[in-house]
C-alpha cells in the first residue's frame, strides 16, 4: 500500500509539474500576443487622437475662413457702392464742366475743348449693373451657412472588469496584463449628430 501509494503520489506531482509547465508556456504565449495587441491598440489610439485634433483644427480654420469670406463679401459690397457712387459724381462734374464751357464759350477770351465721353460712361456703368447683379445672384443663391460639425471622442462603458483571480495570476501581475483597461476606448462622433441623438433620447 505505501508503494502503491508512492506511486501515486510521484505521478500526481509529475502531472502537477506537467501541467504548471504546460500553463507557464501557455501564459508566455498568451504574454506575447497581449503585447502584440497592446502595440496596435495604443497606434490605434493615438492616432484617433490625432484624427480628432487636426478634425478640431480643420473646424477652425473653415470657421476662420468662413467668417473672412462674409467679411470680404460684405467689404466688396461697401467698395461695389462707393464705386457707383463715384462713377455717378464725376460723370455729374464733367456734365457740369461741359456745360459751363459751352455757356463761356461765346464770352470766353478762350476755351479748351473738352466734351464727355457718355459711351464710355455708360460702358462703364453697364459694367457696374452686370457686377451688382452677379453679386445678388450669388447672394440669393447661397444657401445658409450649416453649422460645422465637431470631432468628439465619446468614451464607451465597459462594464465587466477583469476578475480577482485573473488578478492574482502571477503572470498577470508581473507583465502587468491589465486586459488593456488603461487604453481608453471610444467612438468617434460628430458632435452636432450626437446632439441630435441625445435630445431625441431625451423626447423618447
Amino acid at each position: 500500500m505505501e508503494s502503491e501509494l508512492e506511486k501515486k503520489m510521484r505521478k500526481v506531482c509529475k502531472d502537477s509539474k506537467t501541467y504548471e509547465d504546460a500553463s507557464e508556456k501557455s501564459m508566455t504565449t498568451m504574454t506575447h500576443i497581449y503585447n502584440s495587441n497592446r502595440k496596435v491598440l495604443v497606434n490605434e489610439y493615438m492616432s484617433e487622437l490625432k484624427f480628432v485634433d487636426y478634425a478640431e483644427g480643420l473646424a477652425r480654420n473653415l470657421t476662420v475662413l468662413r467668417k473672412r469670406s462674409a467679411k470680404l463679401s460684405q467689404q466688396l459690397k461697401e467698395l461695389s457702392g462707393n464705386a457707383q457712387e463715384q462713377i455717378e459724381e464725376l460723370y455729374r462734374t464733367e456734365v457740369d464742366i461741359d456745360m459751363k464751357l459751352r455757356a463761356c464759350h461765346g464770352s470766353c477770351r478762350s476755351a479748351v475743348p473738352f466734351s464727355v465721353d457718355h459711351s464710355s460712361y455708360q460702358t462703364l456703368q453697364t459694367h457696374m449693373d452686370q457686377v451688382d447683379k452677379t453679386m445678388n445672384q450669388r447672394r440669393k443663391s447661397a444657401k445658409p451657412p450649416v453649422e460645422i460639425p465637431h470631432v468628439k471622442l465619446q468614451p464607451v462603458d465597459i462594464d465587466v472588469a477583469p476578475s480577482a483571480k485573473y488578478k492574482s495570476i502571477p503572470m498577470v501581475r508581473k507583465e502587468l496584463l491589465t486586459q488593456f483597461e488603461d487604453i481608453g476606448q471610444n467612438h468617434v462622433v460628430l458632435e452636432n449628430l450626437l446632439q441630435e441623438a441625445l435630445d431625441l433620447s431625451e423626447l423618447e
